[in-house]
């Protein structure tokens, strides 16, 4: 779910500055207020720390306290899918799964994100690999232990035990084929999270949602009548800056950035590892990614990210309802096709 226990990385993934968490009022003018005023409706945000990371709902309906105990059960919903799919909790099927490289009758959700992220991986010819934890592993004790990265031995003996064809799924039966191996759902399972929590909302009969889990968003309805909710691009190369603000009526957006977690100032090495060569990659500075689902804008901005300008643009030009824009150390904006307009700074 986060890259490290809570603490350290509390911030993980911030890669997206909604502008709803400073004050979705700020962001959306005078509009908001003004449906509040004439139709009668309330607007209830609440942020809590889940999943590693500062989570924020908002929801518009008419009854307030309605609204307020629907997002008591959205987070009561979320902390249920972390005791799922969290690999730092010691207790979690994922943790059960590492420890001894087997688990029987893995709960449903765990399933279904498994097996999302696996067919991710196919499409994306393994630049998303949920397996990827042996190598995270190896470059965060190197770099703690001595300041530099691990060397190339030690990679290509992590690499052994890397691969998403390596993880059986035989039913409500999971497997690692290779000793060592580890999963880690951290590029998909907060978008996957995200997604459940917005059906919460939902499904309660909030028609009007935004939730933001460190970066990953998703959204429906609208902000107010006409309006999309708006979302601030971080800019890569200036910390709390944003690159401009994105429009969203319904779906998800992610973005994967090498300033998120450095293992060095240059950002030569950071958290985001190719699964495929056991170090980072060079090209992109941030990927940010739409997608119909916060599942798939978690994954495939990570693997759009490992791939580089023009292999990410292809995949994702490739992907039904799926666009991005890529920003390049040397500071182009490669985009999609469809790729929505911002509004810059």
């Amino acid at each position: 779910m986060t890259d490290e226990p809570r603490s350290p990385l509390l911030s993980r993934r911030q890669a997206l500055r909604i502008t709803a968490a400073a004050g979705i009022t700020l962001a959306l003018g005078g509009g908001l207020r003004e449906l509040i005023r004439t139709g009668g409706l309330q607007r209830v945000r609440r942020t809590e720390l889940r999943m590693g990371t500062p989570v924020t709902l908002t929801a518009v309906h008419p009854d307030g306290n309605e609204a307020r105990r629907w997002i008591t059960s959205a987070f009561s919903e979320m902390e249920r899918l972390e005791s799922i799919l969290s690999r730092h909790r010691e207790d979690t099927p994922v943790a059960r799964l590492n420890r001894s490289g087997f688990l029987g009758e893995a709960p449903d959700e765990l399933l279904e994100v498994v097996r999302t992220g696996l067919e991710l991986s196919r499409r994306t010819g393994g630049a998303f690999d949920m397996t990827v934890a042996p190598l995270l592993a190896l470059h965060r004790a190197r770099f703690t232990e001595t300041g530099n990265p691990p060397g190339a031995d030690e990679v290509s003996r992590a690499l052994e035990r890397v691969g998403y064809g390596r993880l059986q799924v035989e039913g409500a039966t999971l497997r690692f084929q290779r000793p060592g191996m580890a999963l880690t759902l951290d590029g998909i399972a907060k978008g996957y999270v995200v997604d459940r929590t917005v059906a919460c909302l939902e499904g309660a009969g909030a028609e009007h949602v935004l939730v933001e889990a460190g970066g990953d968003l998703a959204a429906t309805g609208t902000s107010a009548p006409g309006a999309p909710w708006r979302v601030g691009i971080q800019d890569p190369e200036r910390p709390g800056e944003s690159m401009g603000t994105l429009e969203v009526r319904r779906g998800g957006v992610a973005t994967s950035g090498d300033y998120i977690h450095i293992f060095t100032p240059d950002r030569i090495h950071h958290h985001i590892l190719d699964p495929r060569t056991g170090w980072s990659p060079q090209e992109a500075r941030s990927v940010t990614v739409t997608t119909p689902t916060a599942l798939e804008a978690d994954a495939l901005s990570t693997a759009a990210f490992v791939l580089g300008a023009e292999e990410g643009r292809a995949l994702l030009e490739s992907l039904e309802g799926v666009e991005g824009l890529i920003v390049t150390r040397d500071g182009r904006e490669v985009r999609t096709r469809g790729f929505p307009r911002y509004v810059a700074g």
